[in-house]
This record gives structure tokens, sequence and C-alpha cells, in this order.
């Protein structure tokens, strides 16, 4: 299945300061069992009403759960959760 977080950073220059450590995080979770491949999408648009990041996750069901369950979800949420003027979660086949 495919996982989607789709965020906006509430300053847009966040994104360029942290997408390294983002992606460095989100490398973590292909050590947990399910995740198959991570993806970081960054903007290309300006635009106001655009969002800063696209995090793209190729995982199983239980992979899913597993993330759900770690640290690496728990810390970009404690982390980047107050940074975010908005997000968005999409699963889909």
């Amino acid at each position: 299945m495919k996982h989607y977080i789709i965020a906006k950073f509430k300053d847009r220059n966040d994104i360029e300061r942290f997408l390294p450590d983002i992606t460095a995080l989100f490398n973590k979770t292909l050590n947990l069992k399910g995740v198959e491949r991570v993806d970081i999408h960054k903007s290309n648009s300006t635009r106001e009403n655009r969002y800063s990041i696209m995090i793209e996750m190729t995982l199983t069901p239980e992979g899913l759960e597993n993330f759900d369950a770690s640290e690496v979800h728990r810390y970009w949420k404690s982390t980047y959760g107050d940074r975010l003027e908005s997000k968005a979660i999409f699963d889909c086949e």
C-alpha cells in the first residue's frame, strides 16, 4: 500500500532548513518490518496555497502499524508537528 504524509510548514523556509533531517529520519523507517520504500518530495512551487513536502511510503499493512508505533513517528510528530500549518494523511493501494 501507499501511505502519504502531505504537510505545509508555517514558515516556508523551514522546509529548506529541515529537509536533510526529515529525509534522514524517514530513511530510518526502512529498518521497520513491512516498510519497503520511502520517497521524500519537496514542492517546487512558491505559491502560498501549496504544501511544502510529501512523504511517500510503500509498505504492508503490518508496516503501517509498525510505523505508527515507531520512534520515528513519535519524533516526527513531537519535533515538527507544531511547525506545520496543516497536514493530510492519505492511504491507497
